[in-house]
């Protein structure tokens, strides 16, 4: 896997002729609690700038069904990626290429067990962000580190850049491929941090082209968190109220 020490503002190719594609494999959508991005910016991403998202919404996969139905009523060659990031006892993990989703809530081996019992691929997002709570456990990493696929490598939203450069250095040691994601949770986040590399099929393409991929990278402000904070008070105030209607709208 190679990078591009400037980091590119947008894929800007729209040629149908072009082999390579860009996939940001961390990216949220209004089906997660603290994000705002709509299926319509998702889709629009990979029809406009042929970035294709790894829609991966807290403990639901509703996210990823609902972008690639859509995707795949214009391009049906795209892989149908039902995908779930997964809050286990110990930390999230990320399932790609699911047949179900997963419970929430299990211990993270038993939740990569599960995601391996469905061939589906496990990836391991900011594991060493130590801003949030929800990165895994240090010990549980340990545990899983030989059963897992992949260590998301380059999480634009990382606070830090050492997270990012721990978490290489980790992955690299393991002999695990790396991932790269925007962790996108605002639409503007969206088509500035993803990894190019030639179109796959499932899984098993997915990880060997994923070897010989380029690193797009765009550091996010951090005070991006504080407003996925606000979107989430938002949205459960509005549940606690009833107003369903204004929360599909914040």
């Amino acid at each position: 896997m190679s990078s591009r020490t400037t980091p590119a503002d947008r894929f800007q190719t729209t040629d149908t002729d072009s082999e390579c594609i860009g996939l940001d494999m961390h990216v949220h959508t209004s089906h997660s609690p603290d994000a705002v991005v709509g299926a319509d910016a998702v889709v629009r991403a990979w029809q406009t700038h042929r970035v294709l998202a790894l829609v991966c919404d807290h403990d639901t996969v509703r996210g990823s069904e609902e972008v690639y139905r859509r995707i795949r009523e214009t391009d049906p060659d795209v892989p149908f990626i039902r995908a779930e990031e997964i809050s286990t006892a110990e930390g999230e993990v990320i399932g790609a290429f699911l047949t179900e989703e997963i419970p929430p809530g299990l211990p993270a081996a038993e939740t990569v067990d599960l995601i391996r019992a469905q061939g589906a691929i496990s990836i391991v997002p900011h594991p060493f962000c130590a801003f949030r709570s929800s990165a895994i456990e240090r010990r549980a990493l340990e545990e899983i580190i030989g059963r897992v696929d992949i260590i998301e490598g380059y999480n634009a939203r990382n606070i830090s850049p050492e997270a990012n450069r721990a978490a290489q250095a980790y992955g690299r040691t393991h002999k695990k491929m790396l991932s790269v994601g925007s962790d996108a949770h605002l639409p503007f986040e969206l088509c500035r941090t993803f990894v190019e590399l030639e179109p796959f099929e499932g899984p098993e393409d997915l990880l060997a082209h994923l070897k010989k991929g380029t690193v797009h990278f765009m550091a996010t402000d951090p005070a991006v968190h504080t407003v996925s904070r606000a979107v989430k008070a938002v949205k459960c105030s509005c549940l606690l109220h009833g107003n369903h209607g204004i929360c599909g709208h914040v």
